[in-house]
């Protein structure tokens, strides 16, 4: 079991993978926007975000950007749909600034449990070894 900061401002999406995160047993701590997730990293201590791209107020790519710089070690998967443009290049410079997984939506939900569990395994295997 993970503890999952959800970053997604469309709620049909963001209330779809939070269905599916706590099937899989994960905990879910729901975030709007980057701004929202920002504050909620003060306070809360995830193993994994997830985190949409294009969103109000503060991008995915800038949330990206700033965890990576305040929390290196938190395990980030990024997820978009594109917006306007294209969502690849999005994916591609979020794993570029640290995101450790993306994916295109609609979000295969036994791609992303997998990846968590995956990220998981890894973070603890670490552990173990220190």
């Amino acid at each position: 079991m993970a503890k999952i900061l959800l970053v997604e401002d469309d709620e049909l999406v963001r209330d779809m993978l939070t269905q599916v995160l706590q099937r899989a047993s994960h905990q879910v701590i729901p975030a709007t926007n980057g701004e929202e997730a920002t504050s909620l990293l003060r306070t809360e201590k995830p193993d994994i975000m997830v985190t949409d791209i294009i969103m109000p107020k503060k991008s995915g790519i800038t949330l990206i950007s700033e965890v990576k710089n305040r929390q290196p070690d938190l395990e980030i998967i990024a997820i978009s749909g594109g917006g306007r443009l294209d969502p690849t290049g999005y994916l591609d410079l979020s794993e570029t600034l640290g995101a450790s997984v993306s994916f295109e939506k609609p979000i295969d939900n036994t791609a992303l449990l997998m990846a968590i569990d995956l990220l998981i395994h890894g973070k603890r295997d670490k552990a173990a070894t220190k």
